[in-house]
């Protein structure tokens, strides 16, 4: 009985969160895919990955302000880091920031609110 109701709990859990799909880029043409992950709540914030079409795997975690305005630090795999303003004032939100040194700008759809 006790392991039934911890499966129950633990699909609700996954049932209750979602992603939205984020795309972005370096100046030399670096490009990255991947998703932000938000709580099903309505809150503005959570874990995301992104990965390199050269092989880099960064993740972070994002948040959101009321305002629509947030900011996101990631660490990639490959050493590098950075960090990024974001916005969801215009569709697609928008992301600008530095990453390894080099400017990062990138797009990700509107999280459910």
């Amino acid at each position: 009985m006790r392991a039934s109701v911890a499966l129950m709990v633990a699909v609700l859990s996954l049932a209750a969160c979602g992603t939205v799909p984020v795309t972005g880029e370096t100046p030399d043409g670096e490009r990255f895919a991947g998703t932000f992950g938000y709580p099903g709540d309505g809150r503005g914030g959570g874990p995301f990955e992104l990965r390199s079409d050269r092989g880099a795997v960064c993740a972070g975690r994002w948040q959101l302000d009321d305002d629509g305005a947030g900011a996101t630090f990631l660490t990639c795999e490959d050493g590098r880091s950075g960090t990024a303003e974001l916005s969801t004032r215009s569709a697609p939100g928008t992301l600008r920031g530095m990453l390894g040194g080099k400017p990062f700008i990138g797009t990700f759809e509107q999280p459910p609110g």
